[in-house]
């Protein structure tokens, strides 16, 4: 039988539980002027745990306790209400729910858990709009009162959702100012969008982020690199000039230049960044060539840069290639114990992609074993699909039984635990490591197979 979830019965327990608190808080709170509620802080892995959210509840006499500057920033961020953590579910149903939705989610595909997500936001929308029409038919609160989802990544698309036009517009002002400012700039050439962009890479309190602004640029191309190379030759400011000029991914001769020239006269973070500009621009060899004249960690930090997760923030990265790496072990192994120290188990590694592959595999018979740690790693990617699944699931599986390395062994059991159910016609592989000679190993392969045991029950249970 499918497995299914009950939607329905989802959005009336949260429906319930929602109306239940507010009517209770208020109740508890009669001369207070609460004026909305909202859930957040909604915790999600990507084909792996979905949490339920927190709820908060904030009043009028809390927002005037707040510098008149900051208020805006109220509608952004439950954990800042003055009810932030409001128990309002009971634990056992809490974490009921949490198992039966991850356990939906990951039931197939990583397509699937997406759309299980994106279903789990629809129906806090349902019940923000069910709850709210409750609470105002009780009388507990007026028109006014605002029931919401809030959520760092789907801001505006979810108030969209929960909120009339009007009501946008009067309690979220600044996305209408936000959405005319963005159209003005799209409208500018592109020189003066990437200037206008590079001045706000300082500025937090903006319509438009720092961050926003330095994504922004990476599209731009070369107008962008034009503005911020100017930055390098301002202390403090080079590091993210160095770090999106990497991103660009434009190693031409002026770019390549300008971090040349920085890389000797900088210092601290400056100098650590613009390494490693260098080194994901594909001249590691700049780097190298100055090593004698460079502290010890500037040329750690560039060998290492094109294996970790900065990588992937660039337009167009380098493609994976163990062999720098390689040759840097061999032939400075005085860098050895430093450049385990970088990319050392838990340092978020770069995502590869089907073309990588091949070589991430050849990774995995490498002598060096720092090589073979990150290439078991970056294999535990099951958005790669099944059909490359074949190929990898296989090499894991050896790394996990055979190689010498009891961290290599421990991270292939980790790594074929992320493939998830593709993973479990192997699991008489990784029963058989329960005998591995180091604990870590016997453990990481214990809690695999408990794990595996835990998400099959409960997607029986799902599908009584």
């Amino acid at each position: 039988m499918k497995a299914v979830f009950d939607w329905g019965g989802f959005e009336q327990v949260l429906t319930d539980a929602l109306v239940r608190t507010v009517q209770t808080v208020i109740a508890e709170r009669p001369n207070q002027h609460f004026y909305a509620a909202a859930w957040g802080e909604i915790y999600r892995e990507t084909d792996g745990v979905i949490t339920l959210p927190i709820l908060g509840m904030n009043s009028l006499e809390a927002v005037q306790k707040w510098p008149a500057e900051r208020r805006a920033d109220l509608g952004r961020n439950v954990a800042d209400w003055e009810e932030s953590d409001l128990d309002w579910l009971p634990e056992k149903d809490d974490r009921r729910w949490q198992q039966e939705l991850t356990a939906f989610a990951r039931r197939g595909s990583t397509r699937q858990w997406e759309q299980t997500f994106r279903r789990y936001l629809a129906a806090l929308v349902t019940a923000c709009r069910q709850a709210r029409r409750r609470l105002g038919d009780a009388g507990t609160v007026d028109r006014d009162f605002l029931v919401l989802v809030l959520d760092h990544e789907c801001g505006e698309a979810l108030l969209r959702r929960v909120l009339r036009e009007r009501e946008l517009h009067r309690h979220f002002p600044e996305l209408d100012r936000r959405r005319a400012e963005m159209a003005r700039i799209a409208a500018l050439p592109q020189a003066e969008q990437a200037r206008y962009y590079v001045s706000l890479l300082g500025d937090y309190d903006g319509l438009i982020s720092a961050e926003e602004a330095a994504q922004a640029l990476i599209p731009l191309g070369r107008p962008a690199a034009a503005e911020l190379i100017p930055l390098l030759g301002r202390a403090e400011r080079a590091w993210k000039a160095a770090k999106l000029l990497a991103d660009l991914g434009l190693p031409d001769e002026e770019v390549i230049g300008a971090l040349t020239a920085a890389l000797n006269r900088l210092d601290g973070p400056d100098q650590l960044w613009t390494a490693r500009a260098l080194a994901r621009l594909g001249r590691l060899d700049l780097v190298l060539d100055h090593a004698d004249r460079l502290p010890q960690e500037a040329v750690v930090t560039a060998v290492a840069a094109p294996y970790t997760s900065f990588r992937d923030q660039g337009r167009t990265p380098l493609a994976l290639n163990y062999r720098p790496l390689e040759d840097v072990l061999t032939s400075r192994p005085e860098y050895a114990t430093a450049l385990a120290e970088e990319l050392k188990p838990g340092t978020p590694p770069c995502r590869i992609n089907t073309d990588e592959v091949d070589e991430a595999l050849r990774g995995l018979q490498s002598e060096h074993v720092l090589v073979r740690r990150h290439a078991v790693d970056v294999l535990g990617e099951r958005q790669l699909g099944r059909a490359v699944g074949r190929r990898i699931l296989p090499a894991l599986s050896n790394a996990m039984v055979h190689d010498p390395d009891p961290t290599v062994r421990r991270l292939a059991v980790l790594s074929l635990r992320w493939w998830q159910r593709d993973a479990h016609p192997y699991v008489d592989v990784v029963r058989s490591v329960l005998d591995d000679t180091v604990g870590e190993v016997r453990a990481a392969a214990a809690d695999w197979i408990r794990e595996r045991d835990d998400l099959l029950e409960t997607a029986r249970d799902i599908s009584r």
